[in-house]
């Protein structure tokens, strides 16, 4: 079955060195769907800055620090349209930092982020060690089938 994707990208951010185009986020999204049986999915995926994100992760999750992203999943959210996923919320200038210090391309660590993301809107997590190696194994998977290489090993 096909799956149409609704993406929204709002750009919150001035400082952004590189950012994906609308078709990558889609491939990268629609790779991490492949196992996921729902026909229409929408996302939203919002570029921000260190402030924006350290608030969010704050008042979210009670962390005073910036990340590199937030996923908040409405899968089982009664009130809010049963195809509407979730939000990501993504700081370029830590996706930037983090992808120099690993010494991988933007474009693969952007690719990284936006599935690692989407697994969490689809309800994986890293809380533990089996969850960890789960939801690591996935996020290899996907990226080894989009030509990328193990974002774990660098």
């Amino acid at each position: 079955m096909n799956k149409k994707i609704t993406l929204n990208i709002q750009i919150a951010s001035k400082k952004i060195i590189f950012l994906p185009k609308k078709c990558q986020y889609l491939i990268w999204i629609r790779s991490s769907l492949m196992h996921v049986y729902q026909s229409n999915i929408k996302v939203l995926i919002r570029i921000v800055e260190k402030s924006e994100i350290k608030s969010l992760n704050y008042k979210f999750r009670q962390k005073n620090k910036a990340t590199n992203i937030l996923s908040f999943s409405y899968i089982n959210d009664k009130m809010i349209d049963k195809n509407y996923i979730g939000d990501l919320i993504i700081c370029s200038e830590i996706v930037t930092e983090e992808a120099k210090k690993k010494n991988v391309t933007l474009e693969s660590h952007w690719a990284h982020i936006t599935i690692h993301g989407i697994l969490h809107l689809l309800g994986y997590n890293h809380d533990n060690l089996n969850n960890r190696i789960k939801m690591e194994y996935l996020e290899t998977k996907i990226m080894a089938s989009l030509n990328y290489k193990n974002p774990y090993i660098y």
